[in-house]
């Protein structure tokens, strides 16, 4: 067809039409095509404020939860940095300090590279601010900054100003922002920052789990991914398959409700051969309960429920472990309360979402 148009279209026509199938060609299409936000720099704080209640403690924990979320949320696609605030006694208001360059996910430099234990000085959230949209300009593609802390500002400095001149500079940027204790000027200037820097501002305290973690970077790293995504032959970037329901206080997937049954086990047919035929693809296991007794009970039923699930799909089907992510949400997400049977049963489930 090109050598049957060559002599008949002015070269500059050709090249458009060339541009234009290349462009909307299945082949350009790739999974990093997903990432929409390439870069990510999580700048964290460990001033004075942290050292009370164990807050260190709890950003540690939350930065566990993260670091499980993540490949769950993307395989790795991303590339990760650290930097502190208010670290080192003495260093005053421009302390601050990148302790992980930009890099490709490594989950162990990640924990590793958080003190485990520190000497505190002030909060200087601005100083703090100023060098990570410094370093994020370094890097190219979309970034985002992840502000986890107290939100102290303890030096003569507004850190709301700092972001919204950051934001303006930096259009490609987008500043978002964890909670860490409770602090009424905390709350407002991680708020305003947020606001400014096009971010979202969440309660870290309220995250028990990397379920947490897992739906916020779902929703705001990796989608929405555009039109443009989808694999060849018109199919979709990722498969919901299921659910896998459970009986009552039970992780096994078989039911004593011969209808249940069957629906299971159709479901995980399904999704060992779909897993079998692309060893390429992975599965995200999402575990549920109905939101009966106490929540560290229902956080570790759903684990065990798709952990079932993941032993089945493995001694069943032959799926490859490594190709199996789990996500326990507990009571968090369960779609209906006390009611009739089928509701509660719904309730008591394991989500099968497949992703190319």
């Amino acid at each position: 067809m090109g050598y049957f148009f060559r002599g008949r279209l002015h070269p500059i026509v050709m090249v458009c039409l060339t541009l234009i199938l290349y462009l909307f060609s299945p082949c350009s299409v790739n999974a990093d095509d997903c990432r929409r936000v390439p870069n990510i720099l999580v700048l964290f704080d460990a001033s004075g404020y942290m050292k009370e209640k164990d807050r260190y403690q709890l950003l540690l924990t939350q930065m566990g939860f993260f670091e499980k979320a993540m490949p769950l949320t993307a395989d790795g696609f991303f590339n990760v940095g650290l930097r502190h605030y208010g670290l080192k006694v003495g260093m005053g208001c421009d302390n601050t300090e990148s302790i992980l360059a930009i890099q490709p996910w490594d989950p162990e430099k990640f924990l590793n590279a958080f003190p485990k234990t520190v000497s505190y000085g002030v909060s200087s959230l601005s100083a703090g601010l100023r060098a990570a949209a410094d370093e994020v300009a370094s890097v190219s593609g979309k970034s985002i900054i992840l502000v986890v802390g107290g939100g102290i500002e303890s030096c003569k400095a507004d850190p709301v100003t700092i972001a919204e001149q950051i934001s303006r500079n930096n259009p490609d940027l987008e500043i978002h922002t964890f909670q860490i204790g409770n602090s009424q000027d905390g709350s407002f200037y991680l708020k305003a920052i947020a606001e400014k820097g096009r971010g979202t501002y969440n309660i870290a305290d309220s995250s028990n789990n990397p379920a947490f973690w897992f739906a916020w970077m779902k929703r705001y790293l990796v989608t929405p991914c555009g039109p443009s995504v989808s694999p060849p032959g018109g199919g979709k970037p990722s498969e919901i398959i299921g659910p896998v329901t459970f009986d009552n206080n039970s992780f096994s997937v078989r039911s004593a409700d011969p209808g249940a049954d069957s629906a299971n086990l159709a479901a995980l047919q399904a999704t060992g051969q779909a897993l079998r035929r692309n060893p390429a693809a992975r599965v995200i296991l999402h575990g549920f309960s109905d939101g009966k007794g106490k929540p560290e009970y229902n956080l570790k039923l759903s684990r065990k429920r798709a952990e079932a699930v993941a032993h089945f799909l493995v001694t069943t089907y032959g799926v490859a472990a490594s190709q199996i992510g789990i996500v326990a949400h507990g009571a968090s997400q369960a779609m209906f309360g006390a009611g009739a049977p089928a509701q509660e049963r719904f309730g008591r489930r394991v989500e099968i979402e497949i992703t190319q």
